[in-house]
């Protein structure tokens, strides 16, 4: 099966040079962490955004190069290639105020191995003397050059305008349509393994993993085809507690993991078996209960404990709180034991949270649970609940009418939507019940 996307292009460079601030630009928003500590950028993140004329392409913002030897810049290296490999066109940047840097030097080297076009991009030139600066980088001997300013957006839509004249309007590729993909968040506190988990899914080290605490920074979107179907997995920074927050950069990152969780469908709550269910995973659980999100709970690092009989009953006790059904699933990043079942839990939630029930199906169920256990009276009212009907999905939405809604105790609207959840067959996902009065 062939499916159409928009053409790649990938930006590289030595670190700082203002990569992800093109990016942001280009994408109308802050998918990537912009900071002046090189290095921010770990992960390669893809956005799809709309150029000239309607145009889409799909924009690829990467980790530094540079020469340190240390395993997250082997690592970055690792993710800037198989970028390069991925990407139509490159743009490599540099940048006009510092001039050629030796780091140029190497990036430019490892491009010219590539058949790939390449565009020298000039960043910073902010005024006549910087833009006078970029005839220095043609001493790297490429070609076309163009100098720009992203904070002034100053040549720019010039660059936008070559790029599209060499690019198709599409690209043909084997793979699904990733409209209507399942979405699935992998989140978690730092170092649980929510990256080494992916990178097993993937079949390649997609994401940077190491046993450094809170090596992801950023949320990072892969596509994964799978004999279930297709899904795109968000590897996203650890949540550390409040407390624990020890730079505006981190905290940008959890706000990050948030927007990760609001955005996805399926939420893989990754758990240290070896610890336990903590107060910070309770938190982010909830979290995920508020956003109205599935969610699959992974006790990862089984393949350290001895026993794990009793680990899944202590935990669904921790999380009582979840739906009743909620998949919990033993797993090893190291073995892979456990990890083949979480994207068909996944694609299966999914699918339930887009399931739409028929009125007199819901109305049925209504009786019944009324029938088993009708509403307390309150001040002397008596509380009749009518009818009831689904006007959403993801979460299926139900709108239940009676003829006093705000009387009725949240002990018996907790009663009445987990029952709806099990006569409907959503024991697996939430649900939102909106109660509204009729007289």
């Amino acid at each position: 099966m062939f499916a159409k996307r928009a053409p790649k292009i990938a930006i590289v460079g030595r670190p700082n040079v203002g990569k992800s601030s093109l990016f942001n630009r280009l994408a109308r928003k802050r998918k990537a962490i912009v900071a002046p500590d090189p290095g921010v950028t770990v992960d390669r993140i893809e956005e799809e955004v709309e150029l000239l004329d309607g145009r889409k392409v799909i924009i690829i913002d990467t980790g530094g190069i540079t020469e340190k030897e240390g395993v997250i810049e082997s690592a970055i290296r690792e993710q800037v290639s198989q970028a390069i490999e991925e990407a139509d066109l490159l743009w490599f940047l540099v940048d006009a105020k510092e001039g050629l840097h030796p780091l140029d030097e190497i990036v430019a080297e490892k491009l010219r191995q590539t058949q790939k076009p390449v565009f020298l991009v000039v960043n910073k030139a902010d005024n006549k003397n910087l833009k006078n600066a970029m005839y220095e980088f043609y001493k790297l001997g490429m070609e076309p050059v163009f100098p720009i300013s992203v904070t002034q957006k100053k040549g720019i839509t010039e660059l936008l305008e070559a790029t599209l004249k060499i690019l198709p309007t599409y690209v043909e590729e084997e793979g699904a349509d990733i409209s209507e993909i399942c979405k699935i968040a992998v989140v978690g506190r730092p170092n649980v393994g929510k990256s080494s988990i992916i990178n097993y899914l993937m079949g390649e080290k997609r994401t940077v993993v190491s046993e450094i605490p809170g090596t992801t920074k950023d949320a990072v979107d892969v596509k994964l085809e799978t004999p279930n179907g297709t899904v795109i997995l968000i590897d996203t920074a650890g949540l550390r507690r409040k407390s624990r927050v020890s730079s505006k950069l981190e905290a940008y990152s959890i706000t990050r993991t948030v927007e990760s969780i609001r955005r996805c469908d399926v939420a893989v709550l990754v758990i240290d078996a070896t610890e336990g269910v903590t107060e910070q995973d309770k938190k982010i659980a909830g979290l995920i209960v508020k956003e109205k999100r599935g969610i699959i709970v992974a006790l990862n690092k089984t393949d350290l404990i001895n026993s794990t009989r009793e680990l899944v009953r202590n935990a669904r006790e921790e999380l009582y709180f979840l739906p009743e059904l909620a998949p919990f699933i033993l797993t090893s990043a190291l073995t892979g034991r456990g990890l083949n079942r979480i994207v068909p839990e996944a694609i299966e939630i999914n699918e339930t949270l887009s399931t739409r029930v028929k009125t007199w199906k819901v109305n049925k169920a209504i009786q019944s649970i009324v029938a088993h256990h009708h509403p307390p009276a309150s001040k002397g009212k008596y509380i009749k609940i009518y009818y009831g009907t689904q006007v959403e999905t993801k979460p299926p939405t139900f709108v239940v009418f009676s003829n006093y809604p705000e009387e009725i105790p949240d002990h018996y609207k907790r009663y009445f939507e987990k029952s709806l959840r099990e006569h409907l067959g959503f024991s697996k996902v939430p649900i939102e019940v909106i109660w509204r009065k009729r007289t």
